[in-house]
């Protein structure tokens, strides 16, 4: 009687947390063993709990990422011999709400210091976004309604929250969309829970494939590897198409209350580059949850910069406070509208 009472203790604690999660200030940590005590709907309201947490944690966050790139021969779907590397990034975000900032700073290989620095903040409220782009000739800003393209370029990205440049690339976003086809495993390899889901990239119509991750429960189910598959056949006939994505975490940091992958890598293969594997190394040298103010989401333009006002039509040239000096002059046809990308 005893051991049935701590075990319905148990249970409606887990019940507790999964509805509370979202609000919690404490990291969710449980065995395996308690993980595989619950019955399959809690274990999925346990899951999307954790999850949707992941996503408020990401709405104020601040870190640096060190992004590295590079291409591999295909050889068995497995990292062959080095064919080249990509340029090297640093990349710094505020993120409050659904507003952020991110400077990158883009490094040549064959240099020791950057080269290029962009800076790109997006106000979700007003749907307006400011950026920058400088190297050692030029010093271009833009006022528009869209986010920067490089954003892409900061993989990091996939274990936060947003919508650009797809909703689907966001891992968790993706994860909870998926809900109504979770396939939950416990335990994988004595200690993980594998979750399975449809894998249906933004491109597609329709799931094409599976998304298997392993969970660490001890750590509020940081997904520690995952592997993405996704085939199909164009409707016109013709080459079948086909891609593969894999990670796997190396290295977390309790961040606030919820675990986050501060050393990662991963792995793409595709039918477009079928004889090559893009291998990104992404590294999170700092990061903090809990801190970010509205004032450091203000992109800043600095003297001299050509700015483009892609919303009112203008361009000119800045003060040191950055404001407009000499002529504003009207956009033509929008003829400058990409000097600043």
């Amino acid at each position: 009687m005893k051991r049935r009472s701590v075990f319905m203790t148990f249970i409606m604690s887990v019940s507790l947390l999964s509805f509370n999660l979202i609000h919690s200030a404490e990291p969710v940590s449980i065995s395996i063993e308690q993980f595989t005590q619950l019955d399959k709907a809690m274990q999925k309201t346990l899951l999307l709990s954790v999850f949707q947490r992941r996503l408020e944690h990401s709405k104020n966050l601040a870190y640096e990422v060190d992004l590295d790139l590079f291409i591999h021969e295909n050889q068995n779907e497995q990292p062959g011999k080095l064919r080249t590397s990509g340029p090297f990034r640093r990349c710094r975000e505020w993120r409050l709400g659904n507003s952020y900032r991110m400077d990158s700073d883009m490094f040549r290989s064959e240099d020791k210091e950057a080269s290029q620095w962009i800076s790109d903040g997006f106000d979700g409220n007003k749907g307006v976004s400011r950026s920058t782009f400088t190297d050692k000739t030029h010093k271009y800003g833009r006022i528009d309604t869209i986010h920067d393209f490089l954003l892409r370029d900061n993989h990091f990205l996939s274990w936060l929250s947003g919508e650009y440049p797809s909703h689907e690339i966001y891992l968790f976003q993706d994860i909870i969309k998926h809900k109504d086809d979770f396939d939950i495993q416990a335990p994988v390899a004595n200690k993980f829970v594998q979750l399975t889901i449809d894998y249906q990239p933004d491109w597609t119509r329709k799931p094409g494939g599976k998304r298997v991750f392993l969970l660490d429960p001890s750590k509020g189910f940081l997904p520690v590897s995952g592997t993405s598959h996704w085939e199909a056949m164009p409707a016109n006939g013709g080459q079948r198409q086909w891609r593969i994505e894999r990670f796997v975490v190396s290295e977390s940091k309790l961040t606030g209350d919820v675990w986050m992958p501060i050393q990662l890598r991963e792995e793409i293969l595709a039918s477009s580059a079928p004889k090559t594997i893009a291998v990104h190394e992404i590294k999170v040298t700092r990061i903090e949850h809990g801190k970010v103010k509205p004032a450091d989401l203000v992109v800043p333009f600095t003297e001299d910069m050509t700015i483009v006002d892609a919303i009112k039509g203008v361009t000119y040239v800045t003060d040191k406070a950055g404001k407009p000096v000499g002529p504003v002059k009207t956009i033509s046809n929008g003829s400058p509208a990409n000097a600043s990308k």
